[in-house]
């Protein structure tokens, strides 16, 4: 393996679940999917029995049976039986053809009679079976009644656990609705409460933030004061209503002419963007109100702020009340600026009367309410139009909602949303139509939590996060910048030779795809071919050849999981380490580090970091509108507001008109007018697309396997780098949509257990849903939603639950809870030293060397790109020295 020169940040984010897993697991039926198992197994022998049955002379086939025994080939699953199994049509097993009795009997796998024309010792072999086969079925007939009637109970107890509703409410306003009007109740409320709980308990996103640090020298362990502690909780409006006030900003006549207008996206004049405003837009340079502006452009200020409305919308335009999207509170920092309330005039003419107001003076809105004569805010008579109420009030309101809505009750906390979704003046963030799972865009108000995890990452943990981990990075860094170089090859391609605006390259990559690297996909898939059958692990240390180190610098995190039952019995080189999920990007980010008391501290140590590893190569961060309810990212080097606006106002910002293609049709590098040396894009959140694929840095992905119907667990010493996967067409969840009754559902479970030699749980995941789901095969509930699932793709991806409860870590009590540790990784580029010394950030360009570098004379763009022009990144490069470009010309050293 090649040196290592990744940097493990030393600060750890610590993700967990909200719920235990004993909760998800009390819904399953334990007994009774024993049954079923042994139901299978019985009908299993019981049909090679069947097949193994002495052949004789048949009777002329009757046309009728045909295809029945045609089937029965194909599928050697029996017909409907007792619990919904299949069985075939019998072979005769005489001279003749058997009584109709008989053939019933072979058919659902009942014993038969003494005198059956059969051999003796076939036929005590047959009745042995099939009579403990119907022992099997009346036992799973009396222990699925026994475990339906406790997972009922379950049920009941968790849909009014304060937690549950507390977590459903926030998560799924809508579902709460039904749960509480008594629309979800029997089947409907276990669906309802297994689709929810699967999600809070198996996965790490609803669990209070969490920290950790990596410290070799000393003794790894973990403090924590249980999952109920969280010393602070915060309320946090979704995207819509930050989106929604704006437009009232836009609209009120008392904001608009004090607004100060600013080019975003683009930084000149964008023809027929804004009709007729060509003019207008010119003006807004940062430094004029809109009335100055119109009045100096001689527009109407109506005109010129319909104009500044369209320009919002379109993204050419921001303004001086228009929160950044990377800060964490956009509201709070709105209330802030926003000018002292006047009365408004008319306000007496559109206030509603309110009961708890003297009725004179119903009617002024400059009446001051006290506490006790304001009306709570989940009273049906507190529902307001927001739009009679100005910015400020609204913003105000809101605001206080906001710091009631933490401690609130599930009850009371859907009342606030209500009333922050009317203030708001938007459209309904959620609808009436009853519904089974969770949608984020119902969602009306996002909470954080802190939690009093505190992890230290000792010893053989450290060991190995800092020594085996990054020999896994390395293979996939390698195999990023593979795909990064080929799908630049074909994006020149398709320009061919020429300098092109980013906006024409944005309209000519249409419909290109990523060329995704296939190398170390080939050799794995040759691998797992070459091992044993049935391998449930594959060692792909010390069979894969040394990857070539990338030629740009890589940021990426990866969430691990210790499989392991304390953290201080983690043993290096022999604990699993699972490597969970992979992004492209620093996931060491403000908003994870909120509640942490040194969160601003670690922001500027990762920033460090990040400009250490990029060197002398420049990042363009590309600053996304907030869309998750989170504020999208933001790292040091230039920035290009495509949706969002950052931040940081001495940021040295680029128009994408200023941002340029060069190609010589073999491949294309970006660059920007007034920026020394070529960029790269970056910004994790971004989809997967060709054209950002191509210019931005290595983006870390797993090799596609997706055409193995079943893959191994893949380690690298005991680095997990994937979990165990079956990849299962739609045909063979059929049987889960046709059963009817838990009966049936378990038998049918058990089968597509034993045909795919499926484990007790796992994930499945769908191209055409955002996230996997947890299945525990005793569930039904949990089974309904597999086989719902299924129906949304033609094949699902099934992933071993791993670490499972018995190997989690973090445990309260007698309670186990899924953890993971987000762990931050940098590299700098192929061929340069691991350490460099630090450049220094600035917010001011720095004067560059009186002549170009050869990699910008070999890029020769406008007129207007000045040589003595700068990033903002970091100083010159020194003299003599020159970064490894990340795409070399053939025959330039890397």
């Amino acid at each position: 393996m090649s040196e290592q020169n990744w940097t493990l940040l030393p600060a750890v984010t610590v993700r967990s679940a909200g719920f235990a897993w004993e909760l998800v697991r009390s819904l399953a039926y334990p007994r009774a999917a024993a049954a079923a198992a042994e139901v299978v197994r019985l009908e299993r022998r019981a049909l090679d029995l069947l097949a193994e049955a002495p052949a004789h002379r048949a009777p002329a086939e009757n046309p009728a049976e045909a295809p029945a025994r045609r089937a029965s080939a194909e599928d050697p699953r029996p017909a409907r039986s007792a619990v919904g199994g299949d069985a075939r049509s019998a072979r005769g097993t005489g001279s003749g053809r058997l009584p109709r009795g008989l053939r019933s009997r072979l058919r659902d796998l009942r014993p038969l009679p003494g005198d059956t024309p059969a051999p003796a010792g076939w036929l005590a072999a047959w009745n042995e079976v099939t009579g403990s086969l119907e022992d099997a079925r009346l036992a799973l007939a009396g222990t699925t009644a026994a475990d339906a009637a406790l997972a009922r109970a379950a049920v009941a107890g968790i849909a009014a656990d304060e937690r549950f509703l507390d977590a459903l409410v926030r998560s799924a306003p809508g579902l709460y609705r039904d749960l509480r009007r008594g629309v979800a109740k029997g089947g409907r409320l276990r669906r309802l409460v297994g689709s929810v709980l699967q999600g809070l308990c198996a996965t790490c996103c609803f669990g209070p933030l969490g920290h950790g640090r990596v410290e070799p020298a000393a003794a790894g362990g973990h403090t924590w004061a249980g999952h109920r502690e969280r010393p602070r909780r915060v309320a946090y409006p979704a995207d819509w209503v930050g989106e929604s006030l704006q437009q009232r900003v836009l609209a009120d006549p008392a904001l608009v002419a004090g607004l100060v207008p600013r080019r975003r996206t683009w930084t000149g004049a964008v023809p027929d963007a804004v009709p007729h405003a060509a003019p207008f837009v010119a003006l807004c340079d940062g430094s004029r109100t809109l009335a100055e502006i119109a009045a100096e452009s001689g527009t109407e200020l109506e005109q010129a702020a319909a104009a500044l409305a369209v320009a919002v919308r379109r993204g050419l335009l921001t303004h001086d009340l228009c929160p950044p999207a990377t800060v964490a509170d956009p509201l709070s920092w709105l209330r802030e600026r926003l000018p002292a309330e006047t009365p408004r005039p008319d306000a007496h003419r559109r206030d509603v009367p309110r009961s708890d107001v003297p009725r004179s003076d119903a009617h002024r809105s400059d009446v001051p309410r006290s506490d006790a004569q304001r009306p709570e805010a989940h009273r049906p008579d507190a529902l307001r139009p927001g739009g009679d109420l100005s910015v400020g009030r609204c913003v105000r309101e809101i605001t206080e909602l906001l710091a009631q809505y933490p401690a609130a009750s599930p009850d009371v906390k859907l009342a606030l949303q209500r009333r922050v979704e009317t203030l708001a003046g938007s459209g309904r963030a959620y609808d009436d139509r009853p519904g089974d799972r969770p949608r984020d865009d119902r969602v009306v108000v996002h909470e954080a939590a802190a939690g009093t995890l505190r992890v230290t990452v000792g010893e053989g943990l450290a060991a190995d996060l800092e020594g085996r981990v990054p020999q896994v990075l390395d293979l996939l860094a390698a195999d990023a910048e593979l795909t990064r170089q080929r799908t630049n090859r074909l994006l020149a391609g398709r320009l061919g030779a020429g300098t092109f605006g980013l906006a024409e390259v944005l309209g000519a990559a249409g419909g290109l795809e990523i060329r995704h690297g296939d190398r170390l996909a080939e050799r794995i898939a040759a691998i797992v071919r070459a091992a044993p059958p049935g391998a449930a692990t594959v060692d792909l240390a010390g069979l894969l050849d040394d990857p070539e180190p990338p030629a740009a610098p890589v940021l990426c995190s990866a969430d691990v999981m210790v499989a392991a039952p304390s953290l201080e019995a983690y043993e290096p080189g022999l604990t699993p380490l699972i490597l969970g999920d992979l992004h492209d990007v620093a996931l060491l980010t403000p908003w994870a580090l909120q509640f942490h008391p040194d969160g601003a501290a670690l922001v500027a140590e990762r920033d460090a970091a990040i400009v250490r590893a990029l060197g002398g190569h420049t990042a363009l961060n590309v600053i996304s509108r907030r869309a998750t309810g989170r504020p999208p990212l933001e790292f040091p080097g230039p920035v290009l507001e495509l949706g969002g606006v950052t931040a940081d106002g001495g940021r040295r910002r680029i128009g994408l008109d200023e941002l340029y293609v060069h190609s010589d049709g073999h491949r294309a590098v970006l660059r920007a007018k007034g920026v020394d040396g070529p960029l790269l894009l970056h910004n994790g959140e971004h989809d997967d697309t060709a054209l950002h694929t191509a210019l931005a840095l290595p983006r870390v992905r797993r090799p596609d396997l997706g055409h193995l119907s079943r893959v191994p667990r893949l380690t690298w010493d005991n680095v997990v780098i994937s979990r165990r996967a079956w990849r299962v067409g739609r045909a063979s969840f059929e049987a889960l949509g046709q059963a009817v009754g838990d009966r049936e559902l378990l038998v049918a479970m058990a089968r597509l257990r034993e045909t795919h030699d499926l484990p007790v749980t796992f994930f499945a995941a769908s191209p055409r849903e955002r996230r996997p789901i947890h299945v525990d095969t005793r569930s039904p509930a949990l089974v309904e939603g597999l086989g719902r699932l299924a129906a949304t793709a033609e094949r699902l991806t099934l992933t071993e639950t791993l670490p499972g409860p018995e190997e989690c870590w973090l445990r309260d009590g007698g309670l186990r809870f899924a953890a993971e540790l987000r762990c931050v990784y940098l590299r700098p580029a192929g061929g340069s030293p691991a350490s460099r010394p630090k450049p220094e950030v600035t917010d001011t360009c720095s004067p560059a060397p009186a002549t170009r570098s050869r990699a910008v004379a070999r890029y020769p763009g406008p007129a207007d790109v000045r040589a003595d022009s700068c990033s903002r990144v970091a100083d010159p490069v020194a003299p003599g020295a020159r970064a490894a470009h990340p795409y070399p010309w053939q025959g330039e050293c890397r």
